[in-house]
């Protein structure tokens, strides 16, 4: 098992004063060519977007972009004639493909909005665009994960067009989760959101990355509650 660890003050960043974001990837003007992505996993941006600002509309060809709310709420709008708001314990979907413009907004005039927003490669291009959004609080329970993104739709998640899962869980102090197994050719990305686990050797805080390359399931302990999201990948 190859592992690679990162701690969440390696990220790049980027401030604009409506918008704070830490970059685990390469990713505008933050380029660090040992940090390109993970397999198809190419954005991992963790954004916090002050009151009433956001992204006017701009344009988006060929990626699975999963934006995952943590605080607040956020408002989308796009070519295809999808309009929506999600909040915390939301889920968006949308699948650029042949290619779609859209914006995104805080539309609180008080209130941060905090989110992660994933790039992931598809399967193929040139694909019709699509857009989906669902509520994932009632799945997520403690002390188990919850997959949220899939392939093929199992257990209530949300599909998408790429060999790929995102899965989530809320751990308690002192309990331990195995790790999810996986296919030949396939890596996973743990990232803690909040808290503090022990794995492979390592302890993760805040915001920390362990990047995982082998077949073996592994063990997660949490030295203090956490949250903590899991990425099964293709490498190649």
């Amino acid at each position: 098992m190859k592992l690679s660890f990162h701690k969440a003050d390696e990220r790049g960043i980027a401030e604009h004063g409506w918008l704070y974001s830490r970059f685990s990837f390469s990713f505008a003007n933050y380029h660090n060519r040992e940090r390109m992505g993970f397999g198809v996993l190419r954005v991992i941006n963790d954004d916090i977007i002050e009151p009433s600002g956001g992204f006017g509309m701009h344009p988006h060809r060929d990626m699975e972009i999963v934006t995952i709310l943590i605080k607040g709420s956020l408002e989308h709008k796009d070519s295809e004639g999808n309009h929506g708001t999600i909040t915390a314990g939301h889920i968006q979907y949308m699948s650029a493909g042949s290619g779609v413009e859209h914006s995104e907004f805080n539309p609180s005039s008080t209130e941060q909005t905090q989110l992660f927003q994933i790039w992931i490669f598809p399967q193929a291009k040139d694909l019709p665009p699509r857009y989906e959004q669902r509520d994932f609080r009632d799945l997520v329970t403690k002390n188990r994960w919850a997959i949220m993104i899939s392939s093929d739709g199992r257990d209530g998640s949300m599909p998408i067009r790429q060999d790929a899962s995102i899965l989530m869980a809320h751990l308690e102090a002192g309990h331990t989760l195995v790790s999810n197994p996986i296919k030949a050719g396939h890596g996973r990305l743990l990232l803690v959101i909040e808290g503090e686990v022990k794995t492979c050797g390592h302890t993760l805080q805040r915001r920390d990355e362990l990047q995982v390359i082998g077949n073996e399931v592994f063990e997660i302990t949490a030295n203090s509650d956490a949250h903590l999201l899991m990425f099964d990948v293709p490498m190649e």
